[in-house]
């Protein structure tokens, strides 16, 4: 019986310091199991996969997995563009507008900024809809494609950003000459002619051009300032002088003439 227990105890006592052995070989082995286990690329690639499939608060978390446990801050970087793009697809505009700002006011000149600046100013031209409604987005719009060309002239973008610009100029014109003609048929001709005249200055060559040098001129007229009236005519003449309008001017000019 004490030889047995003799036994026991010589094997506790090399059996505890091997479980503690063990033990901390555990540990060890999970630590850098749990070290190993974050892959920012293969993180990237799926959050990327469910945007593609349309899951954009799942890319999100990921993406967001991402922002926290990137040593490297590679990708880290990039998935702040890509949270901006889960919710741009989504059409989050504000959302996604606010994320890229966010991207571009830490890494103005991260080779990824143009990307960012374009979709930006794509957030608020999605949002163009009715001339009565759209010159706010229209506008800001305006100033985020030029501000990309302004910052970025060697950006991929340029021939889309420069149909994008003609477009929005073309929005914020008609935009003024719906304005232009509501006050002129209200009859306040003051408040017409400072809309049809900032249509002619700012935007001109929009296919607006020629009714606001007509309509310019008419409320000249009503106005009683009829020497820019013919002014206003005769440049229309001049610049659109074989259309309907034109016509129209020069009998204008001509009644002018005979009531003198």
């Amino acid at each position: 019986m004490m030889i047995k227990n003799k036994l026991y105890n010589a094997a506790g006592k090399y059996l505890l310091p091997l479980m503690f052995i063990a033990l901390i070989s555990g540990c060890s082995s999970l630590n850098s199991k749990d070290s190993a286990v974050f892959d920012p690329e293969a993180s990237f690639k799926k959050a990327n996969a469910l945007i593609e499939e349309g899951y954009y608060e799942d890319a999100r978390e990921v993406l967001e997995d991402i922002k926290a446990k990137d040593a490297s801050r590679n990708y880290a970087t990039l998935a702040v563009v890509r949270i901006a793009d889960t919710y741009f697809e989504n059409r989050e505009y504000e959302e996604a507008a606010a994320e890229y700002e966010n991207f571009l006011g830490v890494h103005p000149y991260h080779k990824y900024s143009p990307y960012a600046q374009y979709k930006l100013a794509m957030c608020y031209y999605r949002r163009i809809g009715t001339i009565d409604v759209s010159y706010s987005w229209a506008k800001t719009a305006l100033d985020e494609f030029e501000k990309l060309l302004k910052q970025y002239p060697r950006n991929p973008y340029i021939d889309v950003v420069e149909k994008r610009i003609q477009a929005c100029r073309q929005i914020l014109a008609e935009y003024e000459f719906y304005v232009g003609q509501f006050y002129f048929k209200k009859g306040s001709y003051g408040a017409a002619a400072l809309r049809f005249d900032g249509l002619v200055r700012n935007y001109a060559d929009s296919k607006n051009e020629s009714n606001a040098l007509y309509y310019l001129a008419l409320s000249y007229e009503n106005m009683g300032r009829r020497d820019e009236a013919v002014t206003t005519l005769s440049a229309l003449i001049k610049k659109f002088p074989t259309i309907k309008l034109s016509i129209e001017a020069k009998a204008l000019i001509e009644s002018f003439n005979k009531i003198k």
